[in-house]
C-alpha cells in the first residue's frame, strides 16, 4: 500500500511538469539546432568581429606638438646595430661593433626598431625624441650569443666617451640586453660608475610573463622597464614584473623602424625600453635647461616619477611608478 501510494505521488509530480520540445536534447553536430515543432535547422557560426588596431597608437599618447625633442641630447643605444633608413636621414648616426660581426649593420631588425621609437625623424611616424643625437653600439650580431662582456664594452666605451667630451656628453644608453638570473661583475661595475657620472641607462625588464625583472634591469643603477599592451590600460603579457620594476611603456604592436628600410610591428620590453629611453632624454634636455648643467640619474628619475601615471587597477609591481606621461614632464619647465 505504502509502495502504491509512493508510485501515485511520483505520477502526479511528473504530471506536473510537461516535456516540451525545447527542453529536447540533440546528440548531434553542433551547428544543429532542433526548434519547438520538432523541425531542424542549420545554425550558421559568426565569427567575432575584431576591432581595428591602430598601428601609431603608442605614439598617441605622446603630444604631437612637443615642446622637449631631445634636442641637444645624446643617446646611445647598445643593440643589434642599425640600417640605413629614411627616417635617420640627416642625422649622422655613429656607431660602433663590439661582436665579430663586419659592421654595425642590423641583421637581426631589433636596433632598428629600437632606435626609431627613440629618434626616427616624422616621415612616417616621429620618435618620443626626434631630435636627440643618436650614437649605436652593436653588441648583438642576431647570433643569441650576446654576452655580458660586448654590454660592458658599451657601457665603457660611453664612460670614455664622456671623459673625452665632457660638453657633448652621452646622457642616456638604451642597452637591450637582459638575462634571467646571474650577473656579470664588469658589467655591475660599469653600470655603478655610469649612474655616478650621471648617465641614465634604461633596461627592458624581461619577456618571460613572470616575476622577477632580468639583470641588470634589476639593479639600482638601472631603470627597468615594462611593457603596456596595445590598449594603452594593461600590461602586456609577456611582460617580466617584480618590486624593481620603474617604469612602464607601450611595448605592444609598436610600430618602428625596419632594417630592410620599411616598417615593422614590434613588441616587448625592449620596445619599451625605447619609450623610456627617450623620455628620459627629454627630461634631461628640459633639466639642462633649468638647472644649467648636466643632471644627475637621481634628478632624472625624480623628474620621471612626478610625470608618471599609474595605470588603474594594475599591480605596483606590474607597473612600477606607472607610465611617463609627456605632457606632465613638460608642464615642469614652464
Amino acid at each position: 500500500m505504502k509502495n502504491r501510494l509512493l508510485w501515485l505521488l511520483l505520477g502526479l509530480l511528473v504530471a506536473e511538469i510537461p516535456l516540451q520540445a525545447k527542453d529536447t536534447l540533440f546528440l548531434g553536430p553542433k551547428n544543429l539546432r532542433v526548434s519547438d515543432s520538432g523541425e531542424f535547422s542549420r545554425v550558421e557560426e559568426k565569427k567575432p568581429v575584431e576591432t581595428p588596431i591602430d598601428n601609431l597608437w603608442a605614439y598617441r599618447l605622446y603630444p604631437q606638438e612637443k615642446k622637449l625633442t631631445g634636442h641637444g641630447v645624446t643617446v646611445a643605444v647598445a643593440d643589434s646595430g642599425i640600417s640605413p633608413h629614411a627616417e635617420f636621414n640627416g642625422k649622422n648616426i655613429q656607431g660602433q661593433d663590439f661582436t665579430l660581426s663586419p659592421s654595425i649593420a642590423d641583421a637581426k631588425n631589433h636596433g632598428t626598431g629600437v632606435t626609431g621609437i627613440i629618434g626616427a625623424r616624422g616621415i612616417q611616424f616621429s620618435g618620443v625624441a626626434p631630435q636627440a643625437r643618436i650614437i649605436v653600439y652593436k653588441i648583438d650580431d642576431g647570433s643569441r650569443l650576446i654576452g655580458p662582456q660586448a654590454a660592458a664594452a658599451a657601457v665603457n666605451t660611453v664612460l670614455a666617451h664622456n671623459e673625452e667630451h665632457p660638453d657633448q656628453k652621452i646622457s642616456v644608453l638604451n642597452l637591450s640586453y637582459g638575462v634571467s638570473g646571474g650577473g656579470s661583475v664588469a658589467l655591475t661595475q660599469a653600470l655603478r660608475r655610469a649612474y655616478d657620472t650621471g648617465v641614465v641607462v634604461v633596461c627592458p625588464a624581461g619577456n618571460v610573463g613572470f616575476p622577477g625583472v632580468y639583470y641588470p634591469a634589476n639593479q639600482s643603477s638601472t631603470l627597468a622597464v615594462g611593457a603596456m599592451a596595445k590598449d594603452g590600460k594593461h600590461i602586456y603579457g609577456s611582460s617580466s614584473f617584480g618590486k624593481e620594476l620603474d617604469f612602464v611603456a607601450p611595448g605592444n604592436h609598436i610600430y618602428t623602424t625596419d632594417a630592410d628600410g620599411g616598417y615593422v610591428l614590434m613588441s616587448g620590453t625592449s620596445v619599451a625600453a625605447g619609450f623610456v629611453s627617450a623620455s628620459a632624454a627629454l627630461a634631461i634636455e628640459g633639466l639642462t635647461k633649468k638647472l644649467g648643467r648636466y643632471p644627475t640619474v637621481p634628478e632624472v628619475k625624480q623628474s620621471l616619477i612626478q610625470a608618471a601615471v599609474q595605470l588603474p587597477g594594475v599591480q605596483r609591481e606590474k607597473q612600477g611608478y606607472g607610465f611617463i606621461d609627456v605632457s606632465r614632464l613638460e608642464s615642469q619647465f614652464k
